[in-house]
């Protein structure tokens, strides 16, 4: 039969149906909605397809000869039983979009690093705690939808600041913090629902609306407070953790080129690992002078420069500012990263008549929130 599309969704099939196998050159099929609990071994023979929905079935693991359907462009396994993914799934070099979205997910396989054409990655409604950092060499992806996963804690910078994505869901995770450094060419962002979020970078205020400040109340942050880099701003003395890589901050105004060397060492090294990611170079690992630096490398940038003509990255050492904007109801804190006292100042010039600066301290870890309560 020469037929390239079925639409055999919604008939309550509790198998693939053999029939399949009567359609030549079959490229797309779909197949959601039904009771399927099994993708059979003969269906991963039929070559030419390009096309799977499998939503909304009972699927509990995914094959792992998975990797035979050479040509699979896209594959939609969302609303399943899935707690884990093979790591042949990295091997569908053809894949542009893959939905994983509602199972019982908790890891992404490494391996999907090497899907260099995946376009739209969607693992929302799962339980994952993290993403590895080599989702990052899916260079060409542009839509990411990590919504509801109610344990994850951090996006990983090098993921958001990814060159071509261009809208990013994240809403309803368990953040800490946003990232500060965003692709260039981000147009749609839905990220604000973090109850544990006290700040914005200013990165994402052409996103922002004022009727955010109405979302679910802020939830204490459920990580230990030690170690990590935190300033206290002096307005409403909130405590805001910045960006996990942070080592120092200066305010503005202060002395020019307080940026280290340090950091422009990690500027040059970070071209040399588009080529060859540190993590897969052991040899350039061993001759880092710095052991933490393979993981400022690894992690990316932590931040881009704020100043839109600028936007440099910046990675372990910044000029910062705590900002509000002028006359509005809202109580929205932003925070500003620069890379040198200069651009500091040319975005303060531009931007005085809508906000205003909030003067801030480094709260040490025995600066708690408790000890400041009882000082009022």
């Amino acid at each position: 039969m020469n037929k390239t599309i079925l639409h055999w969704s919604y008939l309550n099939f509790k198998d693939v149906p053999m029939d399949l196998f009567l359609y030549e050159d079959l490229e797309e099929v779909y197949l959601k909605e039904n009771y399927i609990s099994v993708i059979p071994k003969w269906l991963l023979n039929i070559t030419t397809l390009k096309f799977i929905h499998l939503a909304g079935n009972n699927l509990s693991e995914l094959p792992v000869d998975i990797y035979m359907l050479e040509n699979l462009e896209f594959l939609d396994v969302s609303n399943n039983v899935l707690k884990e993914l093979p790591s042949t799934l990295g091997l569908l070099l053809q894949l542009q979009q893959l939905n994983v979205s509602g199972n019982q997910l908790t890891e992404l396989p490494v391996e999907l690093s090497s899907l260099r054409n995946l376009e739209h990655l969607n693992i929302a409604k799962n339980q994952f705690r993290r993403l590895p950092l080599q989702l990052s060499e899916c260079v060409r992806l542009n839509e990411l939808n990590v919504s509801d996963n109610e344990a994850l804690l951090h996006l990983p910078e090098r993921i958001a600041n990814l060159p071509m994505l261009q809208s990013l869901a994240a809403d309803r995770c368990a953040l800490v913090y946003l990232p500060a450094a965003l692709s260039k060419f981000m147009n749609h962002v839905r990220i604000f629902h973090n109850t544990s979020v006290n700040y914005i970078p200013m990165i994402y205020e052409r996103f922002y609306q004022n009727f955010y400040d109405n979302r679910q109340k802020l939830t204490p942050l459920s990580i230990s407070k030690k170690g990590l880099f935190w300033v206290r701003e002096l307005e409403n003395r909130n405590r805001l953790l910045l960006p996990v890589g942070t080592r120092k901050v200066f305010p503005v105004p202060s002395p020019e080129n307080q940026v280290t060397l340090y950091d422009d060492c990690l500027h040059a090294v970070q071209k040399l690992n588009r080529q060859t990611p540190v993590y897969e170079n052991e040899a350039l690992h061993r001759l880092l002078p710095e052991p933490y630096m393979s993981a400022h490398i690894n992690n990316g940038p932590i931040a881009r420069c704020t100043t839109t003509n600028c936007s440099r990255c910046l990675y372990t050492t910044y000029y910062f500012m705590v900002v509000k904007r002028r006359g509005s109801a809202s109580k929205q804190l932003f925070t500003c990263n620069f890379c040198t006292h200069s651009c500091a100042l040319q975005w303060l010039t531009s931007n005085a008549k809508k906000y205003y600066q909030l003067n801030w301290k480094v709260s040490d870890d025995d600066d708690d929130d408790a000890d400041d309560d009882d000082n009022d």
